[in-house]
């Protein structure tokens, strides 16, 4: 696997798991305000 590709697919990896992350954590927030 080419370098660059392995770095994309590491990149596209962290930021879906931080996108996810902060999803579960915004959804946690809304529900302990409401």
């Amino acid at each position: 696997m080419p370098e660059g590709l392995k770095r994309l697919a590491w990149f596209v990896g962290l930021w879906l798991a931080g996108v996810g992350v902060i999803t579960v954590v915004a959804m946690a927030i809304r529900a302990v305000i409401l």
